[in-house]
C-alpha cells in the first residue's frame, strides 16, 4: 500500500506560513517506534476519503504544539477513522445540528474504541494505545488540555482541506448552502484552545470564500 499522499497531489492549496505537509517540527526528535508507526498509518489512511483532512490535523498538531507527546499526534492523525470502518452513526445533516451531542459523541466515541483496537492489532506501544482514546473522544468539543488541542488541530485542518468536500454536500442536494456553510462556521467559531482559535477563524474566512466560489461552479 502507498504509504502516503504526496504533496505534489494535494488538492487544496497549502498557505505561506502553514506547517509542511507531514511536518516535523526542527529539533524534535521521535522514538523510533513512533516513525515506524507514523509511516504505518499514512498507509492506513490511504485509501481514505479524507485523508489530507487527517494527515494536517497531525501536522498542526505539531504547530500548536511542537512537543506533543506522540500518543497525541498519533491521536491527531486517526481521529476520524471509525468512519473508515463500516456500521458506524450517520448523521442526517439536511435536518440535525452540526453541534449535535448524539451523533458527535457516538462518532467520536466509536472511534476511540476503533483507533486503539488498530494499534494494538499493529503491534504499538498499549500504553500509547490506551493513551489516544481521551482525546479522541474529545475532538469534537475539547474539554481536557488534549482535548482542547485535538479540537483546534481537526477544526484548522478541517477549515484546510474540506471547503470543496462541504461546498459539493450542498451541489448534490443533502443539506442547503446556508447549511453547508454552517458547518465551516461551527468548525471555526467552536474552538476553545486560544492560539489555536485564532488560526482556526482565519482559516475559517478562507474556507468560506473558497466555499462561494465553489458553489457557483457547482
Amino acid at each position: 500500500m502507498q504509504a502516503s499522499h504526496q504533496h505534489s497531489d494535494l488538492s487544496f492549496p497549502i498557505q505561506a506560513d502553514a506547517p509542511a505537509w507531514q511536518a516535523v517540527p526542527t529539533g524534535r526528535d521521535f522514538s523510533p517506534g513512533f516513525a515506524e508507526l507514523r509511516t504505518q498509518i499514512y498507509g492506513w489512511i490511504a485509501d481514505y476519503y479524507d485523508r489530507e483532512h487527517l494527515t494536517r490535523a497531525g501536522d498542526w498538531m505539531l504547530t500548536l504544539a511542537p512537543d506533543a507527546p506522540e500518543y497525541l499526534v498519533v491521536a491527531a492523525l486517526l481521529h476520524d477513522l471509525e468512519r473508515k470502518v463500516p456500521g458506524g452513526p450517520k448523521l442526517e445533516m439536511a435536518k440535525v445540528g452540526w453541534d449535535d451531542r448524539d451523533y458527535n459523541d457516538a462518532h467520536t466515541g466509536r472511534s476511540a474504541v476503533v483507533v486503539p483496537t488498530w494499534l494494538t492489532a499493529y503491534g504499538a506501544d498499549p500504553e500509547l494505545a490506551e493513551a489516544v482514546a481521551q482525546p479522541i473522544r474529545e475532538h469534537e468539543f475539547g474539554g481536557s488540555p488534549d482535548g482542547d488541542l485535538m479540537q483546534a488541530a481537526d477544526s484548522i485542518s478541517f477549515l484546510e482541506t474540506n471547503a470543496a468536500l462541504v461546498a459539493g454536500w450542498a451541489n448534490r442536494g443533502l443539506c442547503t448552502p446556508a447549511k453547508a456553510l454552517e458547518k465551516l462556521r461551527w468548525m471555526g467559531e467552536r474552538v476553545r484552545h486560544p492560539e489555536g482559535g485564532q488560526i482556526a477563524r482565519r482559516y475559517m474566512e478562507l474556507a468560506c470564500g473558497q466555499f462561494d466560489e465553489l458553489l457557483m461552479e457547482g
